[in-house]
């Protein structure tokens, strides 16, 4: 599937079915992403944008909420959205006080011009309890890839790293989604390569892998990813 983006006001449209509005500073919001189906609107993330929630609440259709972690830039405005049905990891769910768990893989399947959707945790460092969602040739990974920072100190946990490497390698997919950086839609398969160079920087013996003197030389992914400015801890 070729990538096609169309900006219409604060919508960004990926395909017919998939749009999304793109992630801000200030406010700190993450992307939000709808999946338009016949009968009902999948969201990825609700974001902490007042565009994002003004947009969620004037859904009419069946609205499904998916969570891809707690952090407050991704769910601050479950408190303005209504008439949600909530899907969440367990460790969100600790946060948020409602909603389904995603213990297992959930496939809700294609129906006529309907798109396949499927939801799974997915290894990260960033925070614990991460979910996934794929949809076509995309998968929407939230701040999955990102690394932990703690006490000014940005790093990967070895083998949650290793994890995620294998388990982007065994999508399906052509892009992936991350939520905060500049062009936000990926290839696989550069994210993947930039994940194995930080991971090749790993120290014998230790468990965490330092990203603070990492530079990656890909003139594509160079400077795309910004800093964040996120409260809440595993």
């Amino acid at each position: 599937m070729a990538l096609q983006i169309k900006m219409t006001a604060d919508i960004i449209d990926l395909t017919d079915s998939i749009s999304y509005i793109h992630s801000s500073k200030n406010p700190l919001s993450s992307d939000v992403v709808f999946i338009k189906r016949q009968k009902s609107v999948w969201i990825f993330d609700v974001g902490a944008c007042k565009e994002a929630a003004t947009e969620i609440e004037h859904i009419y259709k069946k609205k499904y909420v998916v969570l891809s972690h707690f952090h407050p830039d991704h769910i601050w405005n479950l408190i303005c959205t209504s008439n949600t049905e909530l899907y969440l990891s367990e460790n969100t769910r600790k946060y948020v006080k409602k909603g389904t768990v995603v213990d297992k893989e959930l496939v809700i399947p294609a129906e006529g011009k309907d798109p396949e959707i499927r939801v799974f945790e997915i290894p990260s460092s960033h925070a614990k309890g991460c979910l996934a969602l794929v949809c076509g040739d995309y998968a929407f990974l939230g701040d999955a890839t990102y690394s932990k920072e703690k006490f000014n100190k940005k790093f990967y946990n070895e083998q949650q790293l290793r994890e995620l490497i294998q388990c982007l390698k065994k999508l399906d997919c052509q892009f992936v989604c991350l939520s905060h950086s500049r062009s936000f839609v990926h290839k696989r398969e550069d994210i993947i390569r930039m994940l194995t160079a930080i991971y090749e920087t790993r120290e014998k013996g230790s468990a965490e892998i330092c990203v603070d003197n990492f530079f990656y030389d890909d003139v594509l992914l160079n400077n795309e990813f910004d800093d964040e400015d996120e409260d809440g801890e595993d």
